[in-house]
């Protein structure tokens, strides 16, 4: 299947081995992965993908962590997959709470090595401030220099409470958009919700900049839901993203092809979109 998946997440294979190390270690981690029921996926994982789909595409995402070190040892290990294999690309991760000579000298390492952007970064479970425009003005510039994408996780202002769910909502990530047009940006999980205020005039020409990602969003809405944006968004601001490893490819796949999309549009998402987007 003809497939870019923007939104996938692999681990070191010592944070399977090594479980409740990494909880101890970041918060963030712990709360999206401390169950053993819940796999952790690793290099081996992406391999079998891989192998059993020769035309996919997988963008590999951190999940935003807080601690310096930790965050360089999975950065390193996403440029080794990037690395690696053709099929893949990979966002690497920052905090802003570590200031920005620490940011930026993280983001020029990555830049350097491959990485095409940062994401998916997660403010509420790192601990920073989203709209702390201070620290994020130098990293914005050197990110629209390089071309670089940034990713944020997205969550919905009402509905039931998951882990991980946290607390950026569409009135945020509007904020962050509408001060940095330059930089392309990718809202996971369909953006909270945000498309649907697209009908008030102005915000489809200020968030010209911002695309959308399927991620888990069978979790969240009927399927229907894909459709109603891209009416709303237009052809070219939604990308499959299926959130892997806390949802299968297959599924996520199967959950966008549900949503009664022409063979055209479905080419939009699956692909072309994100094709554009990455130039890949």
């Amino acid at each position: 299947m003809n497939i870019i998946d923007v939104h996938t997440h692999f681990f070191p294979n010592d944070m399977k081995l090594n479980r409740s190390k990494y909880c101890r270690l970041d918060s963030n981690f712990s709360e999206l992965y401390e169950e053993k029921r819940i796999n952790i996926p690793i290099e081996d994982d992406l391999v079998q993908i891989l192998n059993k789909y020769p035309k996919i595409k997988l963008i590999i995402q951190s999940i935003g962590y807080q601690d310096f070190e930790l965050t360089k040892y999975t950065n390193d290990f996403l440029i080794e997959m990037s690395t690696k294999y053709d099929q893949v690309k990979t966002f690497g991760s920052i905090n802003i709470t570590w200031g920005i000579e620490k940011c930026l000298e993280e983001l020029d390492r990555m830049y350097s090595k491959g990485v095409i952007g940062i994401g998916e970064l997660h403010p509420d479970a790192q601990g920073f401030d989203l709209l702390n425009f201070n620290i994020f003005d130098p990293i914005v510039e050197i990110m629209v220099s390089n071309n670089m994408i940034i990713n944020f996780h997205s969550s919905e202002p009402v509905g039931h409470i998951y882990k991980g769910k946290g607390r950026m909502f569409p009135s945020k990530l509007y904020s962050f958009a509408k001060k940095y047009k330059n930089l392309k940006m990718i809202f996971s999980h369909l953006g909270g919700g945000l498309p649907i205020y697209y009908f008030m005039p102005e915000l489809k020409k200020e968030l010209d900049n911002v695309y959308y990602d399927t991620a888990a969003i069978d979790f969240l809405y009927d399927p229907k839901i894909v459709k109603v944006f891209y009416e709303i968004l237009g052809s070219k601001k939604i990308l499959f993203g299926s959130d892997y490893g806390l949802i299968s490819i297959e599924r996520a796949v199967q959950n966008i092809r549900d949503s009664k999309l022409t063979t055209y549009e479905l080419d939009d998402i699956f692909y072309k979109n994100a094709s554009n987007l990455l130039s890949w």
